[in-house]
C-alpha cells in the first residue's frame, strides 16, 4: 500500500512514523516535510508546501498514494497563512486524493466548536471563535466538498510518554505553570490515536468521527494527573480560571465518542487507563 504521511515532523506525525512501519511493514511509506528539505538519504521524503497547489500535485503525482494520513497543520502565526495552509491546503490535497482514489484520513480538532456546551457529537455544526479554529472548520468543509474517500477525525489534546509531548515537556520545565480549571477537553494518548487512525485507513467509514479520550478533564486536572504519572511535583501548577484571562478561547470542547466506540475495534482509553497501562509497562 503506497502511503503518504503529511506533517511527519509533528508530534502525531512522528508517532505514526514510528508505529506505521512496525504495524504495517509491507506498506510503502512516503512522508512530506515543509521546513526541512529532503535529501538523497531520504528517498521517500518529499518537500510539500500546502499553500501551493502545484507542490501538492507534484507530490501526489510522484507518490500516487493509496492512503493519505493528513496530520500537517499550522497552529499559530499569521492568520492568512494559517488559513491558506489548513483550509486551502487540506481542500486541495483532498481533491487530489479523489483524483487518485486514495483513502484520505484528515485530522481535525475539537476547537472548531465555541465551547459553550461540550460533549459534541459528529452532527453538531462547528462554530469557531479563533483564527486557527476557523481554518480547521473550513478545512473540514473543503474536504467534505471534495467527495474524496475521507474520514475527518476530530480529536483533542494529544499526549504521550515515550517521548513526552511538547505540552507536557513545557509543564515539566515550569514554562506553563498556569493551567485552566474551567477549560474542558478529552485528552487522547498518541499511541491510542495512532491505532485508531491505522484501523480507519483500512475501514470503509466515511465522514466525521470523534476520536478522543473517554475522560473529560480540565487542563489543570489533566496536568496534575500527568505530573503524578511522571513522579513529578505538581505543587508548582497554578489553577487558573480561563474566564479571568483576556484570551478568546472555547471553554468546553469535550467530544462524545460513542460513535467511534461502535465503529472501531480499537478501545479508546481514559487518561487514568493510559497512566495505569504505562505504569505496568515500566
Amino acid at each position: 500500500m503506497r502511503t503518504l504521511l503529511t506533517g511527519s515532523s509533528g508530534y502525531l506525525g512522528t508517532a505514526l512514523l514510528r508505529i506505521l512501519p512496525a504495524q504495517r511493514p509491507d506498506w510503502d511509506l512516503h512522508i512530506t516535510l515543509h521546513s526541512i528539505e529532503p535529501s538523497d538519504a531520504m528517498p521517500n521524503a518529499h518537500h510539500l508546501e500546502l499553500r501551493d497547489a502545484n507542490s501538492i500535485a507534484r507530490v501526489m503525482d510522484k507518490v500516487q498514494p493509496e492512503i493519505i494520513f493528513h496530520t500537517a497543520a499550522l497552529t499559530a502565526g499569521d492568520a492568512r497563512e494559517m488559513y491558506e495552509t489548513n483550509a486551502g491546503g487540506s481542500g486541495e490535497l483532498a481533491r487530489q486524493a479523489k483524483k487518485y482514489n486514495a483513502r484520505f484520513i484528515h485530522l481535525s480538532s475539537d476547537v472548531i466548536f465555541d465551547g459553550e456546551r461540550g460533549m459534541y457529537v459528529e452532527d453538531d455544526a462547528p462554530n469557531p471563535i479563533t483564527p486557527y479554529a476557523v481554518s480547521k472548520a473550513d478545512a473540514e468543509k473543503n474536504v467534505l466538498a471534495s467527495d474524496a474517500n475521507a474520514v475527518l477525525v476530530r480529536t483533542s489534546l494529544i499526549y504521550g510518554f515515550k517521548p513526552l509531548d511538547p505540552r507536557t515537556r513545557s509543564v515539566l520545565r515550569g514554562e506553563m505553570p498556569n493551567l485552566f480549571t474551567d477549560e474542558m477537553r478529552c485528552p487522547i494518548w498518541v499511541d491510542n490515536l495512532c491505532a485508531a487512525l491505522l484501523e480507519l485507513a483500512e475501514h470503509d467509514y466515511c465522514g466525521i468521527l470523534n476520536v478522543a479520550g473517554t475522560q473529560a478533564l480540565s487542563r489543570y486536572d489533566f496536568g496534575v494527573k500527568l505530573m503524578g504519572a511522571l513522579n513529578a511535583d505538581a505543587s508548582h501548577l497554578i489553577p487558573t480560571a480561563s474566564t479571568q484571562s483576556e484570551m478568546v478561547r472555547p471553554r468546553d470542547c469535550t467530544l462524545n465518542v460513542s460513535r467511534a466506540q461502535q465503529v472501531l475495534r480499537t478501545k479508546l482509553l481514559s487518561v487514568d487507563e493510559v497512566i495505569e497501562k504505562n505504569k505496568k509497562s515500566r
